[in-house]
């Protein structure tokens, strides 16, 4: 650094200038910053983000980009303002001080995907509510351009990216220009593993580059879209019968069926992506094309407008076909040898889609130091000692305290008798407590309140509403502090707050607002409730409602086991129920006498796993019964679906039909989640909403697996059996090969 420099003189000036004098106490940590020139005081130096949002800050003029409002120096450095990309990462990668700025992290939220511009185009005027209550609103257009203009003169680069509306050329030819590098890097890696000997071109011969065009043409030749039409096709037949209708596939030019998708579900589907077989029909296609196809292609490609120039590759390679009963023809390339379309689709048929196991849950950590040997500086690494690294999040970052609800039940007067104090009505308790302070038994209390029906004629003694609280009962309550917003309607609010006397606000509030979550609740509406707050609450006082205590009733565990961790709960993160234990027992059969295998299941919390691989042991323990699990599946395993035939003989068949082969999603609790092992994605998903706007016929179809359900995958195979039940383990090599079976 270089304190005494010009541009360090102007950046002290403008800092003293426009802040110094805004802020009455200056936070350590801007201190900080302007003490960084004392190279000497390591624990002093600033981190790369607190100099890069003391940048972005001092070049927006101490301003949000996207509302206008200023950024208080005391709030710079916290949560509240995030680094935002002008031009998401998402969309293209620019991570350059010239796509940055800094703004309120609910409008980043609110921004999500979008470019600067096109947010304002689809937001302005519209108000956010910040953490703290305040309420900001989003820059008209106008007023966001003259922003722009008035701040980002001098920062051409970035003053463009603000105004952009769209991603331009340039961006995506820089794309072009790196996918070129890559592939010529590929083929020169390439070539060095098939390069013959004396070979000294950068290029192999072995090597032959081609385009999407040419295999696109080779299959359509080769007759290997419609294999590939025939192979996909029962998965729309399927939802044909669901649907109970013929949209999900039409015929062809010579009456057969294909699969099609409805009009309105052809958004962002593709046929060919649904499939893992796809990568081996490329791969076969590729593997067929010689060099003399490519070259015959490329220059049919550059002489379209001019007669072809290889006639005696057209000659060599290709075949005329007739193309109707008037003379007219094409030329067709001629197929690798005859049988060749029978025989890719026997071989996609038949292919077990292979998919990497590579689970980590913990292992031993390994630490690294510099060194000098000689001279020269060399990195050694530390043996492995007892501190373990754990691969996968531990579990949400939502931290949750357990609640002790009080709730209403209603019991008979015998219960009630065992706790007076619990009884709703006051009255009734206090007669209940003064019969029992006579040592009257429950016989005499049920014949005083017979004797005096007349006073007592709205108690019902078999219905006695008694107060209980949720940690009487093995259901679990717990709480965590979220933001008001129009998610919280009435059932919501009665459902999930805490609070009854914020629950009592929120519910008047809501009432005036004519029961409409999105009014009552939103920014401007929460600003009038909080006005009106000692109204609401029949004229007492109260704090501004901004956030509020909610509960759920959810499985959760301690963050530790001593002081205030023990009271601190979380969640499995998501994608962290790794392991699904499937126990089996022998029972006797009541009716037959025969014994029967029954299984029961359980999904092993992360928390249970780390513990139990720290010391040396399985992941799953032993169930209620002490037996060990008979297999475990974590996701990517595969497991066969028996046939009856092979369950009643108890031996599998030396083939395994690919079809009855079902690859594992996830689990939760006693559910395991499963899809087919070929399928790479579902055909659709729709949210319940949309699903009924179009009624795929008489069902309500929310995805291809699951009926009512807008979840990708499913717990029973396509022949209806739950697979969980029945299924049997096995292990494939890389090349879907089956090496084991349990």
């Amino acid at each position: 650094m270089r304190p005494y420099s010009p541009n360090q003189q102007d950046l002290l000036r403008i800092y003293e200038e426009g802040v110094w004098n805004s802020v009455d106490e200056v936070p350590n940590e801007i201190a900080t910053i302007i003490k960084k020139f004392n190279e000497s005081d390591v624990k002093k130096r600033p981190t790369t983000s607190e100099v890069l949002r003391y940048k972005l800050w001092l070049e927006q003029k101490y301003q949000s980009p996207y509302t206008g409002e200023m950024i208080p120096l005391s709030k710079l450095f916290t949560p509240a303002y995030e680094i935002e990309h002008i031009i998401p990462q998402a969309r293209y990668f620019d991570d350059s001080f010239s796509n940055k700025v800094i703004c309120e992290a609910e409008v980043n939220k609110l921004k999500s995907n979008m470019l600067g511009y096109e947010f304002i185009n689809k937001h302005h005027g519209e108000k956010v509510l910040l953490t703290g209550g305040k309420c900001v609103e989003i820059f008209s257009i106008e007023s966001y351009e003259q922003f722009v203009k008035d701040n980002y003169s001098h920062n051409p680069a970035k003053k463009k990216k603000l105004l952009m509306d769209d991603i331009p050329e340039q961006f995506i030819a820089r794309q072009l220009n790196d996918s070129r590098y890559i592939s010529k890097l590929v083929k020169s890696l390439l070539s060095n593993i098939v390069r013959e000997e004396g070979e000294q071109e950068e290029m192999s011969k072995n090597v032959i580059v081609c385009t999407g065009n040419v295999t696109d043409r080779l299959k359509k030749d080769w007759g290997i879209n419609d294999v590939w039409n025939k192979i996909i096709l029962p998965r729309f037949l399927r939802l044909n019968e669901l649907t109970g209708s013929d949209r999900f596939t039409s015929p062809n030019a010579n009456g057969n069926l294909i699969p099609a998708m409805p009009l309105e579900l052809q958004k962002g589907f593709n046929k060919k992506r649904i499939d893992h077989r796809h990568h081996a029909m490329d791969a076969v296609v590729i593997a067929c094309a010689s060099r003399n196809i490519v070259n015959y292609l490329n220059n049919e490609s550059a002489s379209k407008n001019a007669k072809i120039s290889r006639y005696d590759l057209q000659h060599l390679l290709c075949e005329k076909q007739k193309t109707d009963d008037k003379g007219n023809y094409r030329w067709f390339i001629k197929k690798p040898w005859d049988t060749f379309t029978q025989d890719v689709y026997r071989a996609l048929q038949d292919i077990i889609v292979s998919f990497k196991q590579d689970l980590r849950v913990i292992n031993k950590t390994t630490n690294y130091y510099q060194h000098y040997e000689n001279g020269k500086k060399t990195m050694i690494s530390q043996k492995k000692g007892d501190s373990w690294a754990i691969r996968k999040p531990m579990h949400k970052e939502t931290v949750f305290g357990e609640v002790n609800l009080r709730n209403i039940k209603t019991v008979t007067l015998k219960e009630a008798l065992k706790n007076p104090k619990a009884v709703v009505e006051k009255d009734l308790k206090k007669k209940l407590k003064e019969l029992l302070a006579q040592k009257l038994n429950e016989k005499q209390i049920k014949k005083y309140f017979e004797d005096n029906k007349d006073i007592w004629k709205d108690v019902d003694l078999k219905k006695i509403k008694i107060y209980y609280f949720s940690k009487e009962t093995k259901d679990r309550f717990f709480a965590v502090r979220k933001p008001l917003d129009s998610s919280f309607d009435r059932k919501k609010i009665t459902g999930s707050v805490t609070d009854t006397g914020i629950q009592k606000i929120l519910l008047r509030h809501l009432e005036a607002n004519g029961n409409n979550a999105e009014s009552a609740f939103s920014p401007e509406g929460i600003e009038a409730m909080n006005k009106n707050i000692i109204e609401l609450n029949d004229g007492k006082w109260h704090q501004p409602i901004y956030k509020i205590r909610v509960y759920e009733k959810a499985d959760k565990f301690a963050v530790g086991q001593t002081g205030n961790k023990s009271t601190k709960y979380v969640e499995a993160a998501k994608g962290t129920n790794l392991f699904f234990a499937i126990y089996e027992t022998e029972q006797e059969d009541k009716n037959t006498g025969e014994i029967i295998k029954k299984r029961s299941y359980a999904t092993i919390p992360l928390n249970v796993v780390i513990d139990r691989q720290k010391r040396g042991l399985s992941s799953a323990p032993k169930d209620e019964n002490g037996n060990l699990p008979k297999f475990v599946l974590s996701p990517n395993d595969l497991v066969y679906v028996p046939t009856k035939e092979e369950i009643a003989n108890g031996k599998l068949s030396s083939f395994l039909n690919p079809i009855r082969i079902y690859k594992f999603v996830d689990a939760s609790d006693s559910t395991a989640n499963f899809v087919p092992q070929s399928s790479a994605n579902i055909l659709f998903s729709l949210p319940k909403e949309i699903a009924k706007s179009f009624c795929l016929g008489e069902n309500l179809i929310q995805n291809e697996y699951g009926l009512g359900s807008p979840q990708a995958k499913n717990q029973r195979a396509i022949t209806g059996e739950m697979i969980k039940e029945i299924c049997i383990p096995i292990q494939v090599d890389r090349l879907g090969n089956i090496i084991k079976k349990l």
